[in-house]
């Protein structure tokens, strides 16, 4: 071979065939180099780099998730809500042919009119409640077995700053004091709803799910097919992902919604009868708290201990509120959840409370509940990609 041959462009085929030009390089009987093979050796990049570019592109999700909260959390309730009413919208269509727009609307209507009516009714029975939450946490802060709790936190508090006092060097001290700053405490509902931003945020977001809801609903056929339209070659896959997500989100809510109305009702039949004040409340907040998977009976707990605590003269009634509430919990996980729920999520006990963990740190209360179906979406995002299953896999349970 001539010096700078290498540079030089090779002889054009005649004929203009590239296969005859190219077979010119291999020997007689020899299949050659896969051009598909060449071009993923010439692009393929160091592991650090495709570690740093995928760290980097979670962290930039996860940022927009957190600054855009109102935006995510809209739409994300706007799709379990969809979810949620898609077999009335599909029952009136099927049946009673009534078109899908038409059946969306109505669907949407008296789901809008009935939520109306119970946050009405629950505003009005709450509305007591709310105005005795201060005089109610105070009572709490100073009931004895609190104020034990306080003082012996403070003591070992004292404790170690003296200690730490003791290992330190003597700071000097400063002519001008340090300004204190007196932070304002946030409302229950600033906290429940701290994802969505400001109160004008917050109309502006439930003003409008109602609307996106509906055009989810009666635009679903359509949605679906421009969905698989952006993945050629891959519709099928995709379309069983899609409708084992809808199965699986459908399961959820809908079983979990009638296990926290019976959980809620026997709560509150057992707060009314032990004397608890706000009885209807407490227990219907008691019932709801203890579906969520895990931490249920913990949560559920909180509302008739604490209130308890400051109520009742004896602990007899409050040892009932508690066995009976563990009782309805473990009856519900045992029966109620496998019939009605099943376990469709296929979440780990871990997965599950980091994902409420990041999720009610991120966008507080409504992050509570948002956090288990946006893992179970991502479990099975993640485990129908050969390239992230092992993640889904760690993600969910051992059914999984």
């Amino acid at each position: 071979m001539r010096p700078f041959n290498f540079f030089r462009s090779p002889k054009r085929n005649p004929a203009g065939n590239a296969a005859a030009a190219g077979s010119e390089t291999v020997p007689e009987g020899g299949t050659g180099e896969d051009p598909g093979r060449k071009r993923a050796l010439l692009v393929r990049q160091p592991a650090s780099v495709t570690i740093s570019l995928s760290v980097l592109a979670v962290l930039g999700v996860l940022g927009l998730l957190h600054y855009a909260g109102s935006v995510f959390i809209t739409i994300f309730s706007s799709l379990l809500i969809a979810i949620a009413l898609e077999p009335p919208v599909r029952g009136l269509n099927r049946k009673v042919r009534l078109p899908r727009h038409f059946g969306s609307l109505v669907v949407v209507v008296l789901a809008v009119g009935l939520l109306y009516a119970l946050t009405y009714l629950a505003y009005l029975e709450a509305q007591g409640f709310l105005i005795d939450l201060p005089a109610l946490a105070d009572r709490i802060r100073s009931a004895p077995i609190i104020d034990a709790a306080t003082q012996k936190f403070h003591g070992i508090e004292k404790g170690v700053e003296a200690f730490s006092r003791g290992l330190a060097p003597p700071v000097p001290a400063i002519g001008k004091s340090a300004p204190v700053v007196v932070s304002q405490g946030h409302s229950f509902i600033a906290t429940v709803f701290s994802g969505l931003g400001s109160i004008t945020t917050l109309v502006f977001s439930l003003s409008f799910i109602p609307f996106l809801v509906y055009f989810i609903l009666a635009e679903k056929d359509s949605l679906t097919r421009r969905t698989l339209a952006l993945f050629p070659g891959r519709e099928k896959q995709i379309g069983s992902l899609l409708t084992e997500i809808e199965g699986m989100m459908q399961t959820f809510l809908v079983g979990n919604a009638i296990i926290a109305g019976i959980l809620s009702f026997l709560t509150v039949v057992l707060f009314w009868a032990a004397g608890m004040p706000y009885w209807l409340v407490l227990g219907t907040l008691s019932g709801i708290l203890s579906t969520v998977p895990y931490l249920g009976l913990v949560l559920a707990l909180v509302p008739g201990v604490l209130v308890g605590l400051v109520s009742f003269d004896s602990g007899l009634p409050l040892l009932i509120i508690v066995a009976g509430v563990t009782s309805f919990h473990l009856v519900a996980a045992n029966y109620l959840v496998p019939r009605l729920v099943g376990g469709r999520t296929h979440l780990n006990a871990v997965s599950s409370t980091l994902s409420i963990l990041f999720f009610g740190w991120m966008w507080g209360g409504m992050g509570l509940l948002l956090a288990i179906p946006i893992a179970a979406v991502l479990r099975c995002v993640l485990d129908s990609n050969p390239a992230t299953r092992r993640l889904g896999q760690w993600l969910g349970d051992e059914g999984t």
